[in-house]
């Protein structure tokens, strides 16, 4: 039994960091890119927060951008390209007490970076207190309605959260056209080396989209989406 039991563990853990395997499913899991022409323009871009921003206090003047940076990124460039009017940045304090501490000051950090880019300041609107993709669609909603927007919004989040963030919003009553970024998978050629070599990025990238799969259902318990 022993011995079933680590050699089940091996193939487990080979297959989980096989590049082949692991980009099979994110490919099949995030939504795809869409493309947006030059004359294609919407009222608003909503970005969701979590992960654009990292906490280093080692120098508290610098931007400091996190791994899902692209969700910033992109809406900035939407904005220079004339495509959107205004960015709502979406993501509050995700603290637990001791449990799990974010001292990243995200939305406000995206919102300096957004002014040091050349947004000007009365572009970028700021909801604060969403600390999960319910809540930002909840708040975001409420900001959207004030406003008196009542054509499509885009929704701006990374490829893997895409669906539950959708969902989440069309719950919402907000009418939202997806605009997926910060894609895990690779969709261009894979080489041999890459097939066939376990890497730890692809256990990472694995327990993201289990952990976005398990949120999914359970969103779809409770009601959320």
């Amino acid at each position: 039994t022993k011995k079933i039991a680590r050699v089940s563990g091996l193939i487990l853990l080979l297959l989980s960091s096989n590049a082949y395997i692991v980009n099979g499913l994110l490919s099949a899991y995030e939504m795809p890119q869409i493309s947006i022409t030059k004359n294609t323009h919407y009222p608003l871009a909503v970005v969701l927060g979590g992960g654009m921003i990292r906490s280093i206090k080692e120098d508290p003047n610098r931007i400091n951008l996190a791994e899902s940076a692209d969700r910033c990124i992109q809406a900035a460039l939407l904005y220079k390209a004339g495509n959107i009017d205004r960015i709502l940045i979406s993501g509050g304090n995700t603290s637990i007490g001791q449990i799990k501490i974010d001292e990243s000051n995200e939305t406000l950090n995206v919102k300096r970076l957004f002014i040091e880019l050349g947004i000007p300041e009365k572009d970028i609107l700021i909801e604060n207190r969403a600390k999960n993709t319910r809540e930002n669609a909840i708040f975001s909603k409420k900001i959207i309605d004030s406003l008196g927007i009542k054509s499509p919004v885009l929704l701006i989040t990374s490829a893997y959260h895409m669906r539950r963030a959708a969902a989440c919003f069309t719950k919402a009553n907000i009418l939202i056209i997806p605009y997926p970024v910060d894609n895990k998978k690779k969709d261009t050629q894979m080489g041999i080396l890459e097939s066939i070599i376990p890497t730890e990025k692809e256990l990472h990238k694995l327990s993201i989209l289990i952990h976005e799969m398990f949120g999914y259902l359970m969103y779809k318990i409770m009601g959320y989406c």
